[in-house]
């Protein structure tokens, strides 16, 4: 028996093979295949791998704009109840003094928008990454019982041990190596659902971002006019 060691960036693939046997071409077919399913498992590693990276960014993203936004707010409702543009309701009671540099303001609700329209192109990539796991449904794969990978890369040597006479590949070798195939695909497989489920709390999460935020951006339009207008009232030809 001669033992070949063949590299894969996913995990080496290690058989044995008696090299007195011609190698028979329904043996070749299937470890064509067996080698094929290394490369379609490593690929969705590939995939996933940028996913998680994309999603954890995101998932930072939002939660820092959502708590600026909250503030931005809080802010923003004070300067609505002073140009008059709120009936004074939610604005909470403050002992003492408060001064906001309106101009300011104005400027980090600007740039706040500018962030979240970074954040939308991200999200929009995401959920195209997203969408591109969850329509990889084959109609030939009946059962899906090895989603997201075909099932037939997990039977690939069925019809083959039945005829281990004929084979030049070693059977052992080949049980030990889908065993670590086997394992080394299981781990991805908690890595692919715990991703879906991030991406699936990010999407949601933003979307209390979007309802949030897109509000109190055209608020803030409202009241930069209305700024502008009272100044203009007071200031005349000088503003």
């Amino acid at each position: 028996m001669k033992t070949i060691v063949r590299e894969h960036p996913l995990k080496d693939i290690i058989l044995e093979f008696d090299e007195s046997k011609t190698q028979p071409d329904f043996e070749k077919e299937a470890l064509a295949t067996y080698y094929e399913a290394h490369d379609e498992v490593y690929a969705l590693k590939q995939r996933l791998d940028l996913l998680a990276e994309g999603l954890a960014d995101a998932d930072a993203e939002v939660a820092n704009l959502y708590m600026e936004a909250l503030a931005l707010e809080q802010s923003l409702e004070i300067i609505e109840d002073f140009l008059g543009l709120s009936a004074g309701d939610s604005i909470p009671d403050i002992e003492g003094e408060i001064t906001i540099d309106v101009a300011e303001l104005f400027e980090d609700i600007r740039k706040h928008h500018d962030v979240f329209q970074e954040l939308y192109l991200q999200i929009d990539d995401l959920t195209n990454k997203y969408n591109f796991e969850m329509d990889l449904m084959d109609p030939d794969d009946e059962f899906q019982e090895n989603w997201p990978i075909h099932s037939r890369y997990f039977t690939v040597f069925d019809k083959v041990f039945p005829r281990y006479e004929e084979l030049s590949v070693d059977i052992v070798s080949i049980d030990d190596d889908q065993e670590t195939f086997r394992g080394v695909y299981g781990e991805l497989l908690d890595i692919y659902n715990a991703n879906l489920a991030l991406a699936e709390w990010v999407f949601a999460n933003y979307k209390n971002l979007f309802d949030l935020v897109e509000p109190m951006y055209e608020r803030t339009s409202v009241a930069i006019e209305a700024m502008n207008k009272k100044m203009r009232d007071e200031l005349g030809d000088d503003y």
